[in-house]
């Protein structure tokens, strides 16, 4: 994933748009007492931007109501260790995300090397690193 994109559909997304009931009944059923649930429209997909166990979370539906991505904040302290220990072959781990899409895992991080350059990373739960990016 281009960390560009990334970033832009994160920040963007037509905040006014009509969720179908079914999304938010499967939505509902997925997830008991979300916190500060907002829904956006991004391209086809529609997607609930929420808290829940005190974790910024973020769950992609298509219209039919089927989830097909969700995206965790974690904290480090909350990354598995072989996670962390490929990111700190980069630098300092600053962020991460553990995303699950499509019935596989992998976490979206970004790191700092010592010149305070960032970098995007996608690790595998393996702890391999399939994309990295220098923003």
């Amino acid at each position: 994933m281009d960390a560009k994109n990334f970033f832009q559909k994160i920040f963007s997304g037509n905040k006014g748009t009509h969720t179908p009931t079914l999304v938010k009944e499967r939505f509902n059923e997925q997830f008991e007492q979300p916190i500060n649930v907002e829904w956006l429209k991004v391209g086809d997909q529609f997607e609930a931007v929420f808290y829940k166990d005190e974790l910024e979370h973020i769950a992609h539906y298509s219209a039919n109501g089927e989830m097909t991505c969700l995206k965790v904040n974690l904290p480090l302290h909350r990354i598995p260790e072989n996670i962390a220990a490929a990111a700190k072959l980069h630098g300092e781990l600053m962020n991460a995300i553990m995303i699950e899409c499509k019935k596989s895992v992998n976490f979206e991080l970004i790191v700092r090397d010592e010149a305070l350059n960032r970098y995007f990373l996608l690790i595998s739960p393996s702890g391999e690193v399939s994309e990295k990016e220098k923003l």
